[in-house]
C-alpha cells in the first residue's frame, strides 16, 4: 500500500513553483515563435531569451505575449550600450520605433488595466 503523500505549505510552495516554471516556459517559448525564434534586434539565434518589457512581477502582464520579446544574450543583459537591462531607455526607445504594433496594443493594455489607480486617471493617451 502506498503511503499518502502529506499536504504541507512546503508541498503546496513547491507545486506552485513547478506550475510558475512551466508557465514561463510556455510564455517564452511563445514569445520566441511569435518573433521567428531570433532576436529582435540582430537575429541571432542562438541562446534566446524571452525578454518582459513590463517587469514580470506585475502578474496582470507575466504571461501575455504582447509583453515579452526574443533576445540574444548579447541585447538582453551584456551590451553596455544597447541592452534591455543595461541600458533600458534606449531599448524602450528602439521598442517604440521598431515595434509599434506590439507597443501600442501594450500600452492600450496598460492603460486599460491601471485607468483605476489615483494619479494616472487623467494620463493623456496622445503622448504614450
Amino acid at each position: 500500500m502506498a503511503k499518502e503523500k502529506k499536504i504541507t505549505k512546503a508541498y503546496l510552495k513547491k507545486l506552485a513553483k513547478r506550475d510558475s516554471n512551466k508557465r514561463y516556459k510556455e510564455w517564452g517559448n511563445s514569445v520566441k515563435d511569435r518573433d521567428g525564434r531570433a532576436c529582435v534586434i540582430c537575429k541571432e539565434t542562438k541562446l534566446l531569451n524571452a525578454h518582459h518589457i513590463i517587469p514580470r512581477e506585475i502578474p496582470e502582464f507575466r504571461w501575455d505575449v504582447d509583453n515579452g520579446v526574443s533576445l540574444c544574450p548579447k541585447h538582453h543583459k551584456f551590451n553596455f550600450k544597447f541592452s534591455a537591462h543595461r541600458n533600458p531607455l534606449a531599448f524602450l526607445l528602439w521598442f517604440l520605433y521598431n515595434r509599434t504594433a506590439q507597443h501600442d496594443r501594450l500600452v492600450e493594455k496598460w492603460l486599460n488595466y491601471y485607468n483605476n489607480i489615483e494619479g494616472l486617471k487623467n494620463v493623456n493617451t496622445e503622448i504614450v
